[in-house]
């Protein structure tokens, strides 16, 4: 059994014939496996995250593949106990300065009350810097990643994109400082620490290869069934490279 997470790239929006023609099941199916997954379009790495443990304490798997998103996502649970995606509807950004710029906006769920709304966004444009937003991801990425190892359970990791990412990971050598009282400065992870921690974050992301590879994109800017038959391509490779094909035996 393969376990799959991400977001709308891994759920295979905008690819006509579903689920056979998403890299999931191309992959799944070279292997001989079930699988299942718990992807949803907008989905933030919180997400991704939260359902990984949850899934994988409750119905442990053979393999389970990441397919991380961007990284300013994020969710929140509303009055009526539905996990909700604060996906941006518009997302304007300096890429010198990393600051958000005030005209972007997130989604409004219809069930949202205004004044919830007005909090969601203010928060996600004042209180949630890149900064935050990165260093965030990249802990939730680590700590997934040991919390499968502590379960024993094989992953593999990829990036959904580099957009957002590469223009940032500078600001991980940055001082951070800890405020109360006082501000003093902290000693933490910088850029390398969380490369070598991270490797796959080297590597080129699914939609950057598709740009590059210059394969079909729908109208939402995604990947159609040309990139998920390259993607499902590198993850094949990826599992013999890694001997991981040893686990279907």
């Amino acid at each position: 059994m393969i376990y799959w997470n991400g977001c709308s790239f891994v759920r295979g929006m905008e690819v006509k014939n579903r689920p056979d023609d998403i890299f999931a099941n191309i992959v799944s199916k070279h292997f001989n496996q079930a699988w299942y997954d718990t992807a949803k379009i907008g989905g933030s790495n919180d997400r991704i995250w939260r359902t990984t443990m949850d899934e994988m304490i409750r119905n442990p798997v053979n393999l389970a593949i990441i397919v991380w998103s961007g990284f300013n996502r994020f969710e929140f649970l509303d009055d009526f106990s539905i996990w909700r995606s604060a996906v941006w509807i518009r997302y304007k950004f300096d890429k010198n300065t990393l600051k958000v710029d005030e005209s972007s906006e997130v989604h409004y769920h219809p069930n949202m009350r205004l004044r919830q709304w007005e909090g969601i966004n203010n928060y996600a444009v004042h209180a949630r810097s890149m900064r935050y937003n990165l260093v965030n991801s990249l802990n939730h990425m680590i700590s997934t990643k040991y919390f499968l190892e502590a379960k024993g359970i094989p992953y593999l990791f990829y990036k959904m994109s580099d957009g957002q990412l590469d223009c940032a990971l500078h600001t991980l050598d940055e001082q951070k400082l800890e405020g109360a009282n006082n501000v003093w400065e902290v000693r933490h992870m910088k850029k390398d620490d969380y490369l070598k921690e991270l490797p796959f974050l080297k590597d080129e992301g699914f939609y950057d290869m598709c740009k590059r590879k210059n394969v079909p994109f729908g109208p939402k800017d995604h990947p159609l069934e040309e990139g998920h038959q390259l993607m499902a391509e590198k993850i094949i490779g990826d599992i013999y490279d890694k001997k991981l094909d040893r686990l279907f035996v």
